[in-house]
């Protein structure tokens, strides 16, 4: 337990926080109870912090919310709650803060929970864990579910023997990150608080070389960049011969590696043009917020324990995005929109306490991508589990029947051929669409463009599908 005094600004920045997956407020005239569920909940998932001392903004505003304890032994019930109640204990650290100059209005205890590998209950036997920013109570199989997922411990937390205290401090990441963080005075201390050196030693974690280090891939042991290849083919095993140039490597610490991965893959995918339905050929336009919640993802919740880098393979008709290691804990292809799990937990928390974190929308990353995919009126993207690794497909394809495809083709093009409708709708198979081209034919829709030979066999609309509106 440490003080420390805080200026006027910066108690202003710890109030006008806004409360989410890893941060809350509590009343100093708050419960024991209340400090159980917080810090327990947090503990389940993937920790975070809270300070007491904080009146809800209902209450007041401004520097008013700040109605601290008069003194520390004041806030001794804080404390008993967290050591005693909670079973079995959570790891957490609590610092004292007091505002210059204004230390009439009180202290706040502002205490960082730590992800454990316990199941951590309330002294009434409820166990809750934070989800948003909500602290959940979880019952029979949900429990279950999380036991199975504090079993194994994460590799971000494995020390690095050639990457010390000393080096990290100079990173210029770190530099960064603490320039926009309010809640630290030196970087020694944060680095302490957030178990990402060795008090001992002072030997740096796996988790704090991704986050912060020049190069992760320099002092990290197993392969930690990220790769970009470029293939000129719609192939599902494509041929060496359609890699377009040498992929691309892309390294530096997690905020960095996103946004530069995030550009990267952009500029390639604006050069691959597809056949639209105005018979155009046009640049790929993928909804950003898809292919970042994609990349941040695979970012932050592969397995660094696998020697390999992230994949993203950008073909004509699709970008495929590997991420090394199998999904972690109880998570199935099942449950992977409805449930939550972060292999990182470190990374994942640390990366959220940014200005503007890349992962700013805890546990919705993969409904936005559905969300932003059915919006931009492309069909959703598919989620493979390999062997080692976890697979996400973004097709070209729009969300549209191909029926509905073909007629809009032909309302602005005379005719349409088997391989333009193969492009156009995403179907590889050449039988698949010929039944489709027989089905509109049958409809009354379509009829074969008269004179051709069969290499040059082609369809047209009729006066009935001419007539049709294929956008309703």
């Amino acid at each position: 337990m440490e003080e420390r005094k805080i200026s006027r600004k910066e108690a202003l920045e710890i109030i006008n926080k806004q409360e989410s997956h890893f941060w809350d407020f509590k009343s100093a005239s708050g419960s024991g109870r209340n400090i159980q569920e917080i810090a327990s909940a947090l503990a389940n998932a993937e920790g975070g912090d809270f300070i007491v001392g904080i009146e809800d903004e209902k209450q007041a505003s401004g520097i008013d919310r700040w109605k601290g304890f008069l003194n520390i032994e004041e806030a001794n019930w804080v404390h008993q709650n967290l050591a005693g109640e909670i079973d079995p204990p959570i790891p957490y650290d609590l610092e004292y803060l007091w505002i210059e100059s204004l230390e009439r209005i009180g202290t706040c205890c502002l205490v960082t929970v730590q992800k454990s590998a316990d199941v951590h209950k309330t002294a009434k036997g409820e166990v809750l864990q934070r989800r948003g920013a909500q602290s959940l109570k979880l019952t029979g199989g949900k429990i279950t579910d999380l036991s199975l997922s504090k079993g194994a411990r994460s590799y971000e937390d494995q020390p690095l023997s050639d990457y010390d205290v000393d080096e990290l401090t100079e990173e210029e990441e770190l530099s960064y990150f603490l320039e926009n963080y309010s809640l630290v005075s030196t970087a020694q201390k944060f680095l302490r608080r957030q178990r990402l050196v060795n008090k001992k030693n002072g030997e740096a974690t796996v988790a704090a070389a991704i986050l912060y280090a020049e190069e992760p891939a320099a002092v990290v042991p197993k392969r930690c960049s990220v790769k970009i290849a470029r293939y000129e083919s719609k192939d599902s095993v494509p041929d060496r011969k359609f890699l377009k140039g040498t992929p691309i490597t892309i390294d530096g610490p997690a905020r960095q590696l996103i946004d530069r991965t995030l550009k990267a893959v952009s500029e390639i995918i604006e050069s691959v043009p597809i056949l639209g339905t105005d018979g155009e050929m046009a640049p790929v336009k993928y909804p950003p917020e898809a292919l970042k919640e994609i990349i941040v993802n695979a970012v932050i919740h592969r397995d660094y324990n696998v020697s390999d880098d992230i994949l993203i393979s950008i073909f004509d008709n699709r970008v495929e995005v590997r991420s090394p290691g199998k999904l972690p804990g109880h998570m199935t292809a099942e449950n992977i929109l409805t449930d939550r799990f972060a292999r990182n937990p470190s990374i994942v928390r640390l990366l959220n306490k940014y200005p503007d974190p890349p992962n700013k929308d805890i546990g919705e990353g993969l409904d936005t991508v559905l969300s932003a995919m059915k919006a931009a009126k492309l069909k959703e993207p598919q989620f493979i589990l390999e062997d080692n690794a976890f697979v996400v497909v973004l097709a070209h394809t729009p969300l549209a029947r191909p029926e509905e495809l073909i007629l809009e083709y032909l309302k602005h093009n005379p005719e349409i051929s088997n391989k333009i409708a193969r492009s156009l709708t995403g179907i590889e198979s050449e039988n698949r669409v010929k039944n489709v081209f027989y089905r509109l034919k049958k409809a009354g829709m379509i009829e074969p463009v008269p004179g051709r030979s069969r290499s040059r066999y082609a369809w047209q609309l009729t006066e009935k599908g001419a007539a049709v509106d294929s956008s309703k």
